[in-house]
């Protein structure tokens, strides 16, 4: 692993472990949700968005990671030009997007808040989503279920689009 990849690593398990201390206490460490393409955070709006996901299709593959992770780690081998799960998934042309969340907040936070991001993502998109494929690892797959019950209780249209989940 790179420096880079390590301190990433490192913030992630530290979050997994103090995640609600650090964010209560307003430490820098404490991590932000953010979807992320190609190891960097999203823009939110549309026209940053067609600039950073260039070949943005409407179809969705959205990877959750787990406790204590991060979503480098979808990636074996990071930056080195190893194994990602998301592109290998997204082979039938779905955009892989992953998500990064603070694991140490409770599941109902992050899934109100994913839940929300979502929203916006699908209101900002470069091109109609057809279509959502959620893929969460363990807590991922759990945060992605609350997803879908606070944005069904909001009434959000990004569940109109959303096709299967796997946990």
């Amino acid at each position: 692993l790179e420096t880079g990849e390590q301190r990433e690593m490192f913030v992630a398990i530290l979050n997994g472990v103090l995640g609600h201390h650090l964010v209560a206490t307003h430490n820098p460490l404490a991590t932000t949700m953010r979807l992320r393409y190609d190891g960097h955070a999203l823009p939110t709006s549309k026209q940053a968005l067609a600039l950073a996901v260039p070949k943005a299709s409407g179809k969705l593959l959205i990877c959750i990671h787990g406790l204590c992770m991060n979503d480098l780690q979808w990636q074996q081998g990071g930056s080195t030009g190893g194994h990602d799960h998301g592109r290998v998934l997204a082979r039938a042309g779905y955009t892989p997007l992953y998500l990064r969340y603070n694991t140490g907040e409770h599941i109902s936070l992050n899934g109100r808040e994913f839940a929300a991001h979502l929203e916006a993502l699908v209101a900002a998109w470069p091109v109609p989503v057809e279509s959502i494929v959620l893929l969460g690892h363990s807590m991922g797959g759990l945060v992605s279920r609350s997803a879908c019950r606070y944005g069904q209780q909001a009434g959000h249209g990004w569940l109109r689009a959303l096709k299967e989940l796997m946990f």
